[in-house]
Parts: structure tokens; C-alpha cells; sequence
């Protein structure tokens, strides 16, 4: 049987266990709020690694954007550059052109030229088939019917022309050899019998100048 001795000596020793299963108790509790409040600190630097992920994620998709930018613009400069460098050729280009352009328009100017001659010509040939005769760009009639002023007057009207003026030597010279010793009539006339004389076709009347075509005494061309 245990002595009373040895129950107080193991009582002891029990309280002592208990004792230090407290303390041991206590220090676990604290440590266990440390714990949880290391858990917390985890948790904040968790969120903040995720906050830089993101930051990180936005930075290399902007550095991907911005390259993609870098090259377009390299293309443009490039493209610019590939431009400059045809300047040259495009300038001599459009200087031939120019000169082209001018050779052209002088050829229309050419063409325009010869096509209005053809049509003198060809409308001279009309008149001349016709029975006019040319003389320096004036055409003229010679009627073999005989008429009085007045109706050989309305006749050349008839034919969108006029009774002949004459204003000059060689012209003069011209109806005498074409007249053939015939005589014909002029346009020349005046308003009523005390009247100046006047051209139908308006050509000025220069009386001292007219005197040497005119038959001395007679109001008919040489």
C-alpha cells in the first residue's frame, strides 16, 4: 500500500504536468493567433502578387501593342523612303511627259493648221467647180447673162455675196483680165444723183486713189 507520503509526491507531479500542459496550452494559443495573423499577411501578400501579375500583364500586352505600332511605323518609314528614292525617276518622268505633252500639242496645233487649209482648199475647189474664180482669198463671180445694177446686185445677194469692189491695182489688173473685154458691173454706187459715193461691201471709197481705174469720162473700170 502507498504511503500518504508518496500520494502527495504524485499528486505533485500531477499538478506539475497539469501545470505545464497549461503553459504548453497557452503557448499554443498564441502562437495559433500568430499563425492565423501570418495566414492574414499571406492572404494581403497573395492579393498584392496578383495585383502585379495583372500590372505585369497590362505591361507586356502595352510593350506588344507598342511593338506592333513600332514595326507599322517602320513599314510607313520605309514605304516614305522607298517613295524619296523614286522622286527622282517620277521628276523624269514627268519631264518627258511634259515634253511629250508639248510635242503633242504642238502636233494638234500642226494638225488644226493643216485641217483648216484642207478645208480652204477643198472649199475652193466647191467654188471653183462652181464657176467662182479665186483671187487672193476673195472669190468672184463672172455672170454671162446680161442684167442691170440693181438685179446683178440682188443676184450676188442671192448667193450671199455682193457686187465687187476695187481697191487695188493687182485686183484691178485681175477683173480686166478676167472680164475678157466684156464689161461688167462693180459695186460701186452712191445715194441719188447728188450723193458721195460708197463700196456695197463697205470698203472705204478713196475718190483720188479710184481716179486711175477709171475709163476717162466714163463711170467704168479700166
Amino acid at each position: 500500500m502507498r504511503t500518504i507520503s508518496n500520494v502527495k509526491n504524485n499528486a505533485q507531479l500531477l499538478k506539475g504536468r497539469v501545470d505545464n500542459i497549461s503553459a504548453l496550452g497557452s503557448e499554443i494559443k498564441r502562437n495559433r493567433g500568430g499563425v492565423e495573423a501570418t495566414g492574414i499577411q499571406v492572404q494581403k501578400v497573395n492579393a498584392s502578387l496578383d495585383h502585379v501579375r495583372s500590372q505585369i500583364w497590362k505591361l507586356e500586352t502595352g510593350v506588344k501593342e507598342a511593338n506592333a505600332q513600332i514595326q507599322m511605323l517602320t513599314r510607313s518609314w520605309e514605304a516614305v523612303n522607298d517613295l524619296n528614292a523614286q522622286i527622282p525617276e517620277l521628276k523624269r518622268n514627268l519631264d518627258k511627259a511634259s515634253s511629250i505633252n508639248a510635242k503633242v500639242q504642238g502636233l494638234q496645233t500642226s494638225l488644226e493648221n493643216i485641217s483648216k487649209v484642207l478645208k480652204q482648199q477643198n472649199d475652193i475647189l466647191q467654188m471653183v467647180s462652181q464657176g467662182w474664180k479665186y483671187f487672193k482669198g476673195n472669190f468672184y463671180y463672172f455672170s454671162q447673162v446680161p442684167k442691170t445694177w440693181y438685179s446683178a446686185q440682188q443676184f450676188c445677194v442671192s448667193r450671199d455675196s455682193h457686187l465687187t469692189s476695187v481697191a487695188s491695182e493687182s485686183e484691178q489688173e485681175f477683173l480686166y483680165k478676167m472680164a475678157g473685154g466684156l464689161f461688167y458691173w462693180i459695186g460701186l454706187t452712191k445715194a441719188g444723183s447728188e450723193g458721195d459715193w460708197y463700196w456695197v461691201d463697205d470698203t472705204p471709197f478713196n475718190k483720188v486713189q479710184s481716179a486711175r481705174f477709171w475709163i476717162p469720162g466714163k463711170d467704168t473700170v479700166r
